[in-house]
């Protein structure tokens, strides 16, 4: 099925697929399957050729299904494919690729009809078009089967790679009718059904296993897997012996395509897996194996599922956090494996991991809103764990590793300086455009986690802490004062802005509060090594002095009243000694520094442990699913008018 419209434009006069769609009943064992497995044509690469050659099949694809109702031929075609699937192993072994491609063809040829069918029609009568009710009423499970089964026993090569991504393809298309048909969740559908609890599902461990396994060793696509070269729909046996790949160089991929596609659908497909079917109340096998593998085969405990060695996945993902599905991936290892997460937290190579999960949240303003709020959910849950705190700011960092942060050149800089800083732009950020809640409330969580093991910050970071407060405080005092000057005597449209502004005025009060939090937990357990962190706020004495007479701030204030009183102080007694000269502002700086190590702390009111634990919510599928499906539009091509999300 070729990809230039000039192809696509004589699809409904090939004679091959008219003899397939009309009211002829074409055997299993007929010569005309063999004829019609035998083109060259690759599947299509971008979403405007697939939607060039769905236009142009339409009428077909419609024409079949009224016809396949009394011929079965679509059945007949699952068959010929269910017997090749037997053969499957052989044909690797012997490297026989004429059966090969022909096998990728029919599953191609499948996967576009059912497509078409998952988006238009109820998955009942999906699976009535697959099945032969009179020989075979259940073909549609064996062919689930198969394709289970083939993807679990097929190995990675060059001649299996566009089969492998078939099958994978094909599986999703299957799957996919869970976003299509709204009212019906996924566990009431057969091919769910089948997979949860159906025969496919013995076998979850296994393809749960491969799925990662394929993520993790990003096996890059053969050459000419691209190549777009080709006759007619039909080609009969042109250059059968290299599956119609011309040999001469491996072209790039069309712009915007993943360049190991194998690897890309197959953890998307792991992902959509694990997160269907999430009630406690039912068993999701995938799930299960997944957050329950091990790395150590010597220590194999009875609940591990399968055993992948940590370091590769962990490579792994560190070298493509910058997309969605392996975000999703780490997220929910870290929340539902203790063995990853407890890996993770003792990596000594901690900024391998956490450094593009940082530039995903300072790319805030390009990156989707999903992706953000999932990257910083890591972020906290990371910052749960004190060790990990502790790590994070003992770990200097090069100034090219930071080469993104274009706000600031630093020569270094610790791994724990760098998330407040990125932390600090996220909430600033989402406070002007898009305002949501839940964002800075995590963001405020992860940064109150952190404090407590907040050590030796940069003099920028500290300054950057007490500027947020300043200019959130600021923006806080003109609503309020705003408010106090509005006229009782309000238009029903500025009665809406009047709300609007006490709603702003409330969060900002709690984000003035939680900054006010921070920094008295880093005053309490690390006064003494965050000296440039006192001089920040001894900078803007005057502003702290003023806010504490502000009923709303004054309980948080004592404590920093108390530092400012103990370091005013002793700078003043320094400058006296000195004669009464002005002090540059390095010497205030030792100043401090001295006074930091004998400040006593015991002097400062406890305000308690500042701890944030993350909870997911209690009905997860309904932010995930939609969220995992509008990722996969990216190579399956869905029609996005018709998702339910």
């Amino acid at each position: 099925m070729g990809n230039g419209s000039t192809k696509y434009n004589e699809l409904n006069k090939n004679e091959h697929l008219n003899r397939l769609v009309s009211k002829e009943i074409i055997a299993p064992e007929d010569p005309f399957w063999n004829t019609l497995l035998s083109f060259n044509d690759k599947p299509p690469w971008t979403k405007e050729t697939w939607q060039d050659l769905e236009a142009n099949s339409e009428e077909l694809i419609k024409r079949f299904l009224i016809s396949n109702t009394k011929t079965k031929n679509f059945a007949s075609l699952v068959k010929v494919l269910l017997l090749r699937f037997s053969e499957l192993e052989t044909s690797v072994q012997t490297e026989n690729t004429v059966f090969l491609w022909q096998t990728t063809n029919g599953l191609y040829i499948i996967r576009v009809v059912a497509k078409f069918m998952s988006e238009k029609i109820k998955e009942e009568e999906m699976i009535k078009q697959f099945n032969d009710e009179e020989s075979n009423p259940t073909l549609f499970n064996s062919l689930l089967n198969s394709i289970v089964s083939s993807l679990i026993e097929l190995p990675v090569r060059d001649t299996t790679y566009a089969l492998l991504l078939e099958l994978t393809k094909l599986l999703i298309t299957l799957l996919s009718p869970a976003i299509f048909k709204p009212g019906k969740s996924a566990h009431q559908m057969e091919t769910w059904k089948q997979l949860m609890s159906g025969e496919p599902s013995i076998l979850a461990t296994p393809l749960s296993c491969t799925l990662l396994l394929r993520y993790i060793e990003q096996y890059p696509a053969p050459a000419d897997l691209y190549n777009q070269d080709g006759g007619s729909l039909v080609l009969g046996f042109i250059n059968i012996l290299t599956l119609g790949y011309s040999g001469t160089g491996k072209p790039d991929p069309p712009q915007g395509i993943a360049d190991k596609p194998l690897a890309e659908c197959s953890l998307s497909l792991l992902i959509i897996l694990v997160n269907h079917v999430t009630d406690n109340s039912m068993v999701n096998p995938y799930r299960t194996a997944l957050v329950n593998f091990s790395s150590d085969a010597s220590k194999v405990e009875k609940k591990t599922s399968f055993v992948i060695e940590f370091p590769p996945l962990y490579k792994t993902l560190s070298n493509t956090l910058q997309n969605d599905e392996p975000t999703l991936l780490l997220y929910l290892l870290l929340l539902k494996s203790s063995a990853f997460r407890n890996y993770v937290l003792a990596a000594t190579d901690i900024d391998a991991l956490f450094l593009p999960i940082l530039q995903t949240l300072y790319r805030a303003p390009e990156c989707n809103g999903h992706l953000t709020y999932m990257s910083l959910i890591i972020v906290l849950i990371l910052s749960e764990d004190d060790l990990f705190n502790q790590t994070i700011h003992g770990c200097i960092l090069r100034q090219s590793q930071m080469a993104w942060y274009t706000e600031r050149s630093f020569s270094q800089l610790s791994l724990g300086g760098l998330v407040i800083l990125v932390v600090i732009r996220t909430i600033q950020y989402n406070m002007l455009k898009m305002r949501d809640k839940y964002l800075h409330t995590n963001c405020l969580a992860a940064l109150a986690n952190m404090s407590s093991q907040c050590t030796n910050l940069h003099p920028y970071v500290a300054q950057r802490i007490i500027s947020l407060f300043e200019t959130l405080a600021r923006k806080h005092s003109r609503l309020v004062e705003g408010l106090r000057c509005v006229d009782t005597e309000e238009t029903e449209e500025g009665f809406d802005e009047v709300s609007d502004a006490v709603q702003d005025a409330a969060v900002l009060e709690e984000v003035l509060r939680m900054l006010l939090e921070i920094i008295n937990s880093c005053f309490s357990h690390q006064i003494q090594n965050n000296p440039n962190l006192v001089y920040a706020v001894l900078y803007k004495r005057e502003m702290f002095e003023m806010y504490s007479k502000n009923p709303a701030f004054q309980d948080l204030l004592e404590n920093i009243h108390s530092v400012l009183v103990y370091m005013s102080s002793r700078v003043e007694q320094e400058n006296e000694r000195r004669g009464g000269y002005a002090m540059s502002v390095t010497e205030v700086q030792e100043t401090v520094r001295e006074g930091c190590k004998q400040f006593p702390r015991e002097s400062l009111k406890s305000l308690g442990d500042l701890k944030f634990k993350y909870v997911e919510e209690e009905e997860p599928e309904e932010f995930f699913i939609p969220y995992i499906w509008g990722l996969t539009t990216r190579f399956m091509f869905w029609n996005e008018n018709l998702m339910k999300t």
